[in-house]
């Protein structure tokens, strides 16, 4: 029996729907394939992912410095009749070391440090007790000073601002030298003490290592000092002498912190 042409037999039709079915089957597993893969891709929802290091300024550091300074000193003669008040600068350079401790808690940085400075800072004029009957030079010099002080900071990262205050000493030697007959020369020495206050700017720059600028007032009040042998150049001279001495200073310093570097910030 001959077949009309155009017309599939049921044959025909059954490959044609298997085809159908098969490629069906093909676009189905491969769509799935591509959005597994493109859902791989993706994050996690809900992973967690560890929040990068930021610095901390807690822990005890050692470190050195070195500076300048510029100071008055004021001293006060007096006899029954007269109150003769004489000034001088004091300048000169000075280095030492100090040692401190930092806790940070937030951006806020509170510690203590101490510091001890090696100097030459001195200076010499024309004082003039009981003038016009005496001419002596006074001269000061100051071979050491220290402070101990609170300091409280802000931290942006690795910058840290600061003020500190608390007490300062120093160890003064004062001559009084008499350049008219007789030519004799006076001399006294004393530790003295007194606050201090002081502001500055440190920035750690690797590591555990930082720098700082900062700037300290020092003032140890009047105190009363004796110079034994002063009377004999003017008659009547008290031999105590008022004697008031402020201090400006500039320090450059370099810090080492024993501590953790960098850590783990927690949300």
């Amino acid at each position: 029996m001959k077949r009309r042409y155009g017309r599939m037999t049921g044959y025909e039709r059954g490959s044609v729907t298997v085809i159908k079915q098969a490629s069906g089957a093909i676009v189905l597993s491969a769509l799935t394939f591509m959005g597994a893969a493109s859902a791989a891709d993706l994050p996690i929802r809900g992973a967690y992912k560890a929040p990068p290091p930021i610095f901390s300024w807690t822990g005890v550091y050692i470190g050195v410095h070195a500076g300048a300074a510029l100071g008055l000193q004021e001293d006060t003669f007096t006899t029954p009749t007269l109150r003769s008040i004489n000034q001088h600068s004091i300048t000169g350079f000075l280095g030492g070391g100090q040692v401190g401790v930092n806790y940070q808690t937030g951006p806020w940085v509170i510690g203590a440090e101490a510091q001890l400075s090696w100097s030459a800072v001195d200076g010499t004029n024309t004082c003039e007790p009981g003038a016009p009957v005496a001419l002596i030079n006074c001269r000061t010099r100051a071979d050491w000073l220290g402070t101990v002080a609170a300091r409280l900071g802000f931290a942006f990262d690795r910058t840290m601002i600061f003020v500190k205050a608390g007490g300062a000493w120093a160890h003064d030697k004062h001559e009084m030298i008499s350049f008219i007959t007789p030519f004799v020369t006076i001399r006294a020495d004393e530790t003295r003490y007194g606050w201090m206050f002081g502001t500055g700017v440190e920035h750690a720059f690797f590591g555990n290592w930082s720098a700082k600028v900062e700037y300290d007032y020092l003032d140890f009040g009047t105190r009363s000092l004796s110079f034994p042998g002063l009377a004999g150049l003017v008659t009547g001279l008290n031999e105590n002498v008022e004697s008031r001495q402020r201090i400006h200073l500039v320090k450059f310093g370099l810090n080492y912190r024993f501590g953790a570097g960098p850590v783990i910030a927690k949300y």
